[in-house]
């Protein structure tokens, strides 16, 4: 700078002193407001970057382009022009940095410092695929970079083209997710698609009086991005949704409920539900015993919830008068009373078409019900009544049940014991005939209070007689294998209203 100086002050020349001191103590003034111009430029651009941005170097050049003028008031342009080129250095140098302009595939798409964060993003972003894949991944569009300068505050968060560079693959497209109990079923292009879907699920169970439906299980439809190869199928999806099953589940039976009706309800037959309820006597069945069933369940359950108005019966109330003139036990009806109705309004929640749930909201009763007279026995009955149960007339074993065989129908049980084991009445009753009679060789039959019939037969010998009150268990003959038999056995049969039944359904 002192160089500068000197050199400038020997090249200004002239002989007039007079004018050459007035025009230099003019230009000096003009040069010295310069400096402090400069000056100004210098601190306002510290204030605007920061005081640790602009070196104190250029403070101090300010300060010795105002020395300098004052020393030498000579060529005061050379040193503005100098300070100026000097300040401008250090203002850009401070406010720009070298960056570089990213472009994929001709599209600029920001700014960054170090094309190693453009490098990272790229990996990242085929990591990220590649989990949405479930394959490798590699980027193939062609990412360039262009040196320029910039501001920090104009440089591009990486964050920021990591998106565009995620969204811009090609390999992947938003989907949606439909999931069922967390198990996911399947993907469609729209959220739109997947509640139609739902919806026609749902059609076959709604009826004009269902208020609201939904779903057993937890149904959720969610946003992500999935293979742009995936083949959406709505059809697969909905034949998933209502794909049958079939499980093992308990009915309850309710009044008026018949063992052939229930059975036709679920589609099944009487033997197959027999078959899953071994031990039920279908011809007794009571309201409230549980029978196993087999129902189909598809894999995504409707529920409904149904508005419904119905007329209901009112049961006749029962009036009871006790009588000595009858047994304990025995009833007559005196007097027949009339049922009821109302008016029911009840919510009724349905799953599958089968109901789970009944609010009642309201009751209105359109016709009152009479009362029932009925005379009820206090007497205490004897020995030898009927109880209206059958047990095993003795034990043995089955060596042929009741109905169709090789020769023909079997009308009843046939059960092998050692000869001369003993037959006791299955009831208590009134011995009917006791004699032999064609193939049933030696017989016995009693009537039991309820008109209903009992035969034990190809006894060896009878120890009872016509018209002899027996009670239940009492023995009343003696095993053999008279009449039409091959081996000692009892045949034992059950006959209501003058017909066999099968046996194995009434015996206790």
């Amino acid at each position: 700078m002192d160089e500068l100086l000197r050199h400038d002050d020997m090249s200004f020349g002239g002989d007039d002193n007079g004018s050459r001191q007035s025009a230099v103590k003019v230009l000096k003034e003009k040069y010295l407001a310069a400096a402090e111009r400069v000056r100004a430029c210098v601190t306002t651009a510290k204030t605007k970057l920061g005081e640790a941005q602009v070196p104190i170097k250029v403070t101090h050049a300010a300060a010795r382009i105002k020395t300098a003028v004052a020393k030498h008031p000579v060529s005061p342009m050379l040193y503005v022009a100098v300070a100026g080129l000097i300040v401008g250095a250090v203002i850009f140098q401070s406010t720009y940095i070298r960056a570089y302009a990213v472009q994929v595939d001709g599209v600029e798409v920001g700014l960054v410092a170090d094309t190693a964060q453009v490098d990272a993003a790229v990996s990242h972003v085929e990591s990220r695929v590649a989990n949405v894949l479930g394959t490798s991944f590699d980027y193939d569009a062609e990412v360039t970079y262009t040196p320029v300068f910039s501001t920090e505050a104009d440089l591009t968060d990486t964050q920021d083209i990591e998106a565009y560079l995620f969204e811009n693959t090609g390999a992947l497209m938003d989907g949606y997710v439909l999931t069922v109990g967390g198990q996911e079923v399947g993907v469609a292009a729209s959220e739109a698609d997947l509640q139609a879907l739902l919806d026609r699920v749902a059609e076959p169970y709604i009826t004009e009086d269902t208020v609201d439906y939904g779903f057993v299980e937890d149904v959720s439809i969610t946003s992500r991005q999935i293979s742009s190869d995936t083949a959406f199928d709505l059809e697969a999806l909905y034949s998933a949704l209502t794909a049958n099953s079939v499980e093992e589940a308990v009915y309850v039976v309710e009044k008026g409920d018949a063992f052939s009706r229930i059975a036709k309800s679920l589609g099944m037959t009487v033997s197959e539900l027999s078959e899953l309820n071994p031990d039920v006597v279908i011809d007794k069945i009571w309201v409230g015993q549980e029978l196993v069933i087999q129902k189909s369940v598809p894999f995504l359950s409707v529920y409904t919830v149904n508005n419904e108005t119905y007329e209901k019966a009112i049961e006749s109330p029962v009036e009871y008068t006790d009588t000595d003139s009858m047994y304990q036990g025995d009833t007559k009806v005196t007097e027949q009373g009339e049922d009821g109705v109302a008016r029911v309004t009840a919510d009724v929640t349905y799953v599958n078409g089968y109901e789970t749930e009944r609010t009642v909201i309201s009751t209105t009763t359109l016709q009152e019900a009479t009362t029932t007279h009925i005379l009820r026995g206090t007497k205490e009955k004897p020995r030898t009544a009927s109880t209206g149960s059958y047990s095993w007339p003795c034990s043995g074993t089955i060596t042929s049940r009741y109905g169709y065989r090789s020769r023909g129908f079997h009308t009843g049980l046939d059960i092998a014991v050692p000869y001369g084991t003993a037959i006791k009445a299955a009831d208590g009753g009134t011995v009917t005939f006791a004699g032999r009679q064609g193939g049933y060789g030696n017989l016995v039959i009693i009537t039991h209070d309820n008109g209903s019939q009992t035969y034990y037969a190809h006894n060896s010998s009878l120890v009872v007689s016509v018209g002899d009150k027996v009670y239940k268990g009492q023995t009343v003959a003696k095993a053999g294998s008279t009449g039409n038999s091959t081996g000692n056995h009892c045949h034992f049969e059950i006959r209501i209203g003058g017909k066999t039944v099968n046996p194995l359904n009434y015996l206790g």
